[in-house]
């Protein structure tokens, strides 16, 4: 309970990195606390807690994923896997945040509102759209192209920054 307890925010940032959505992360991660919860006695004490617990996430994930179905995907799994495997606790995941802040800065202004809208606010893409009078796919396709700007944008700056 302890441990659980104690990883809690790191690995609500890693469903959040995973996800791009802290409402769908918060759903993940209450699915993943009660299979951590239910797996608990399959723990082995001394052993390494955050991984574990991420490993649990990561599955949960590419779950919520599957079950997804609708024609908005953040990522494709190859890129969720990616990103899985670099997100270690501590100097990955502050320099997973460190690109993601510079990558945010350098889209332009419109787009950041936009990603800010849909993330940071949790806005749907029927409310953005309607506040910028654009179609609903207008808008997902908008979106889109910005996610997969930063996308290689982190991907750019990670390679160069190990």
């Amino acid at each position: 309970m302890q441990c659980l307890t104690d990883h809690q925010s790191r690995l609500f940032a890693y469903l959040v990195a995973l996800l791009g959505d802290v409402h769908e992360a918060r759903n993940v991660l209450q699915e993943t606390n009660l299979e951590l919860w239910r797996k608990s006695s399959d723990f082995v004490v001394g052993t390494d807690f955050a991984a574990w617990s991420r490993t649990t996430a990561h599955f949960k994930v590419l779950a919520f994923l599957r079950d997804k179905k609708r024609d908005r995907h953040l990522f494709d799994e190859a890129l969720l896997n990616q990103i899985a495997h670099r997100s270690q606790p501590d100097e990955d995941d502050d320099a997973l945040r460190i690109a993601l802040r510079h990558c945010l800065a350098a889209l332009p202004d419109h787009l950041r509102w936009l990603i800010g809208r849909r993330y940071g606010s949790g806005l749907s893409i029927r409310e953005i759209a309607q506040r910028v009078g654009k179609s609903e796919g207008a808008l997902k396709v908008t979106l889109s192209r910005a996610r997969k700007q930063l996308v290689h944008c982190i991907e750019r700056r990670l390679a160069a920054d190990p």
